[in-house]
């Protein structure tokens, strides 16, 4: 289980560290109603990440009994297509925000008026519909159902996937309803930077992950 665990922890972080997930956070915990709709897009956001491992350990399972005998290198292979797709990725995000004023995208504009309908289903959209979210997501449930193990084994590594990619979402939101004149100033400044730097940290955690994925897919070849 460490070595499972080990590889789809980085997935993980990536995951959880997104930064527009985490200005959507910001903004739901500063709404009208901030502790049922911060509550309701924690829900989305857990949810849609434990769907996008289980595709992923899904498909791991059809690839495993689809031929025994090149397993191993069907999934070194669709790891290093994985990470090929998070550098292009990260390079698409680089060249297209290279310059451009850092502002929050139109959609959000009106995340602070949202109700817990609509943050549901933001949280489930930006952890399984988001392509970079979903991407790493499915590459850590190919990890688990690559890795062979018992049922209760791949469950934990599951489990442990989405707490460890829900943290700073589930911080945002915890803080907001428990703390909310402490936190409000903090949350906005917090928003601000993740506004100003969003292009440079998803570009970085993208190429760095991007290159662990195709390490792990040619070390599986």
């Amino acid at each position: 289980m460490n070595e499972v665990i080990g590889d789809i922890l980085p997935l993980a972080v990536a995951a959880g560290l997104s930064p527009i997930p985490l200005i959507a956070a910001v903004l739901i915990v500063m709404s009208v109603r901030p502790r049922l709709s911060g509550s309701a897009f924690a829900a989305g956001w857990i949810i849609g990440c434990g769907v996008v491992v289980l595709i992923g350990a899904f498909a791991a399972g059809l690839l495993s009994g689809a031929g025994a005998g090149s397993t191993p290198a069907i999934f070194g292979w669709l790891r290093i297509v994985l990470g090929v797709v998070l550098l292009f990725l990260a390079v698409r995000k680089a060249i297209t925000t290279r310059g451009a004023d850092a502002e929050l995208p139109a959609w959000m504009s009106g995340l602070m008026s949202a109700g817990p309908v609509r943050s549901v289903g933001l949280g489930l959209l930006l952890s399984a519909a988001n392509p970079k979210n979903a991407l790493l997501g499915i590459a850590a449930g190919i990890s688990i159902g690559a890795a062979g193990v018992a049922a209760d084994v791949a469950l934990t590594s599951g489990v442990v996937y989405v707490l460890v990619a829900s943290v700073a979402v589930l911080a945002i939101v915890l803080a907001a309803a428990l703390a909310p004149h402490r936190t409000a100033k903090v949350l906005t400044r917090l928003r601000d930077w993740l506004t100003q730097h969003n292009a440079a940290i998803m570009a970085v955690l993208l190429l760095v992950f991007g290159f662990v994925l195709i390490g792990k897919g040619i070390e599986g070849l």
